[in-house]
């Protein structure tokens, strides 16, 4: 041990573009350092070295070495939590993971990991209280989202950090053509909900529609309502902003903005229970809604919603759901090795025909994007914002879509009752 702590001290030392190679080893102190290393352990080339102000970080395989010259408020940590690339950090006692540039690595310490000190200092710097009344909690503390558990609800202290990041425009997450479709099908009016599984980019996809909605009217009223502050917005006296706490819970904000604050676009961050019919009820006054909701398919995503609906009418059903939510987007997430892509897998929105509820698809990942002649059928007359063939025509501009560079075909209707 005392060999290696030398071994990392000269490296710390030694001026950039001479450093030795570093042996990839387990560095936890728990692990492989006990067995001792692997002859088939792949070796840290010094071009792997990326330093940051508070130290380096070297990548090896799966793994990534984190090398702390100085500590600051994440201890040994702090150089991951400063490398920019950095997306997201786990903790579960002394074991941490990171997802980095869309790859997710085992992170190896020259020392231990104390997580109950890690975790304790950050709960108190971001104001949040840690207790056995309150086991678990929710804060932002330096450009990352943090989400804390103690032994009591997880066996091991816990935490889930993950960074804020610049929004995307939301031509870098979805095609020009369907970035058009989605802002048109917004100012309908819809009650549109995101869904897909947890990490999938729901949030995010989100966030930049409803930014591309501001970039085009940027004077649009708009009321959001968060139990966890996560929506990246501008600061303008146009858009009021509500976040959920003990003796103010969401079903309340939700009614006083609606009532109050006049929006002409509502947005709930995330649904999660009881306030489905409060943030339905936007809808059915003529405002734009927008909310998330965790599910990992079309199908699965509106039986979600049943079971919420029925936590205030017990005889909801699949056709209630269709008849007041009108715009479903599916996020998926996959994991390819060690890897993780995130997309856009559909788009539908609920109809009738013949009496019979269902999705029409506009756009299936691997399959296309309905044809313009369906799409437009699917709108009204008039948009929140003037003749519909006229605003998308202006939409289709804005995003420079060319019909031709896309496969339009005819996307057959999902019935699901």
């Amino acid at each position: 041990m005392r060999k290696l702590a030398k071994r990392l001290a000269r490296l710390a030392e030694a001026p950039r573009g001479s450093r030795p190679s570093l042996p990839a080893r387990r560095f936890s102190m728990t692990t492989e350092l006990s067995r001792g290393p692997s002859l088939s352990t792949p070796r840290v080339s010094p071009s792997s070295w990326h330093d940051v102000d508070s130290g380096r970080v070297a990548f090896a395989g799966d793994r990534v070495l984190v090398y702390a010259a100085r500590r600051g408020v994440w201890g040994p940590l702090q150089p991951l939590v400063d490398y920019p690339a950095t997306q997201e950090v786990f903790i579960r006692g002394g074991e941490v993971e990171a997802t980095i540039g869309d790859r997710r690595y085992r992170v190896e310490l020259p020392v231990e990991l104390d997580a109950e000190r890690l975790i304790q200092r950050l709960a108190i710097l971001s104001n949040v209280r840690l207790s056995e009344a309150e086991p678990q909690a929710e804060a932002e503390y330096g450009g990352w989202r943090l989400y804390f558990k103690i032994p009591l609800v997880s066996g091991q202290w816990e935490l889930t950090a993950t960074r804020i990041v610049s929004i995307p425009r939301l031509t870098k997450i979805v095609p020009p053509l369907l970035a058009a479709r989605l802002v048109a099908l917004v100012m309908r009016p819809s009650v549109a909900v995101v869904m897909g599984p947890s990490g999938s980019g729901k949030t995010t996809l989100l966030n930049s529609l409803l930014n591309e909605v501001l970039r085009l009217w940027p004077h649009l009223r708009v009321s959001v309502v968060e139990q966890v502050r996560e929506l990246v917005l501008p600061e303008r006296a146009n858009i009021a902003r509500s976040l959920a706490r003990p003796g103010t819970p969401v079903t309340l904000l939700i009614r006083q903005s609606l009532r109050y604050e006049r929006p002409e676009l509502f947005v709930l961050g995330e649904l999660r229970g009881e306030e489905v019919w409060s943030w339905v009820e936007a809808g059915r006054l003529g405002i734009a809604t927008l909310t998330t909701i965790h599910a990992p398919s079309l199908e699965k995503g509106v039986e979600a919603m049943v079971q919420l609906m029925r936590q205030g009418i017990p005889g909801a059903g699949v056709r209630d759901v269709l008849r007041l939510i009108d715009v479903f987007i599916l996020t998926r997430k996959y994991l390819m090795g060690s890897a993780i892509v995130r997309r856009v897998e559909a788009v539908a929105v609920s109809t009738t025909r013949g009496g019979r509820h269902g999705l029409q698809p506009i756009y299936l990942a691997g399959e296309g994007h309905l044809g313009e002649d369906e799409f437009l059928e699917l709108l009204p007359e008039r948009l929140m914002v003037g003749d519909a063939r006229e605003a998308y025509s202006k939409l289709l501009e804005f995003f420079g879509v060319d019909a031709s560079e896309y496969r339009l075909v005819r996307l057959e209707p999902l019935e699901l009752e």
